[in-house]
C-alpha cells in the first residue's frame, strides 16, 4: 500500500543520504525507514537504492520517484494547513526554521515561551544557512523562517523582528587596539560560507564603506558559528560573528572582541513565509506571538 509516510522516508533518505540520518530527520527508527523503501521497492517493483557499504545510493527511479513525492507531500501539507485555518485550531504542528544565529540563540527560547502559551502545538526545528531556509519556506516544507538576510522574492514575505550586532572577535590574546577599514584587508580572517547572512551582512557592509573586499585575506571558510568559534580559539584568525553567539566566551575570557574605528555593524533578523499562501492557524499563532516578544 502507497501511504505519506513511506514517501517522507523516500525523500528524507534522498536528501540525507543515510538511513540513519534519514531516521533522525523525520523522528523514525531505522528499520521503520529501511521497511518503508522497501515497501516503495515492492509497490512499485523497481529497486530505488543501491546499498553499499559506505553510501545509499538512489536509481534512476528514486530520482524520478522523490520529485513526484515532494510535490504531493508539499499538496498534503497545503491541504492540512487550509482545512485547519477553516477550522480555527490552535493545535497541531509547526515546522519552523532558524537560520544559524536565530537556531541556536534565539528561537530556542521564544520556542518555549509560545509552548506555555499554546502547549497543544508542537514546533519542529530545522536549523540551517540562511539560503537554505528560505529555499526550504519557498519550497513549502518550512511555514516561517527566521533568517539574517533578507531576498528579493515577490513570493515571500520578510518581516523585521529584531536587531543583531556583528562584532570581530580574536583570541584572548590578541592586541585590542581599534582596527581600522585600512588595517582590516591585512588581518587574517576566518569567513563564514556563502549561503550565511553574518557573511553576507559582513561583505555588503564593508562594500558599502568603500572597501575592495577581494582583498581581505581569507585564510579559512567554515560552515558554522561554533567551527568559526573554535577556530578564532585556536589562533587561526580573527572573524566577524554575531555578539549573541559569544556572550558566554567573552564573559569567561576565551574570546576578545576587537573594536573597529568608526564601523558598526548592525542587522535585522527577519520572518520569512509565503506571501501567496494561505498560514495554518499554528503558523499565524506563532508569527502573532513573536510580535509580543521581540522589538524590531
Amino acid at each position: 500500500m502507497l501511504d505519506l509516510r513511506k514517501l517522507e522516508a523516500l525523500v528524507a533518505v534522498m536528501e540525507t543520504g543515510s538511513f540513519s540520518r534519514a531516521a533522525e530527520k523525520i523522528h523514525l527508527t531505522q528499520p521503520t525507514i529501511s521497511g518503508h523503501i522497501k515497501a516503495l521497492e515492492e509497490y512499485f517493483g523497481l529497486r530505488l537504492f543501491d546499498r553499499h557499504t559506505r553510501a545509499v545510493l538512489p536509481t534512476r527511479a528514486a530520482r524520478i520517484l522523490y520529485e513526484y513525492a515532494r510535490k504531493l507531500l508539499f499538496l498534503y501539507r497545503e491541504m492540512e494547513r487550509e482545512m485547519a485555518y477553516f477550522r480555527g485550531e490552535k493545535t497541531g504542528k509547526l515546522d519552523l526554521g532558524g537560520s544559524t544565529i536565530p537556531g541556536h540563540y534565539l528561537l530556542p527560547r521564544l520556542i518555549a515561551s509560545f509552548r506555555k502559551v499554546y502547549p497543544g502545538i508542537s514546533v519542529f526545528l530545522k536549523v540551517g544557512d540562511t539560503g537554505e531556509i528560505i529555499e526550504r519556506v519557498r519550497e513549502g516544507e518550512l511555514e516561517l523562517g527566521m533568517v539574517g538576510a533578507r531576498e528579493e522574492d515577490p513570493e515571500l514575505e520578510f518581516k523585521p523582528c529584531c536587531e543583531d550586532e556583528i562584532i570581530l572577535i580574536a583570541p584572548p590574546d590578541y592586541s585590542v587596539s581599534p582596527v581600522s577599514l585600512e588595517e582590516l584587508p591585512r588581518l587574517p580572517l576566518i569567513a563564514r560560507e556563502p549561503g550565511s547572512g553574518t557573511w553576507k551582512t559582513v561583505l555588503r557592509v564593508l562594500e558599502k564603506e568603500g572597501l575592495d573586499t577581494a582583498q581581505i585575506r581569507l585564510v579559512a571558510e567554515m560552515g558554522s558559528t561554533e567551527a568559526v568559534k573554535q577556530a578564532v580559539k585556536a589562533g587561526l584568525g580573527v572573524a566577524f560573528v554575531s555578539r549573541r553567539a559569544v556572550e558566554e566566551e567573552v564573559a569567561k575570557g576565551e574570546l576578545r572582541v576587537l573594536p573597529l574605528k568608526n564601523l558598526h555593524i548592525r542587522r535585522h533578523f527577519f520572518l520569512v513565509y509565503p506571501a501567496r499562501r494561505t498560514l495554518s492557524p499554528p503558523a499565524q499563532a506563532f508569527l502573532n506571538f513573536q510580535e509580543s516578544q521581540l522589538q524590531p
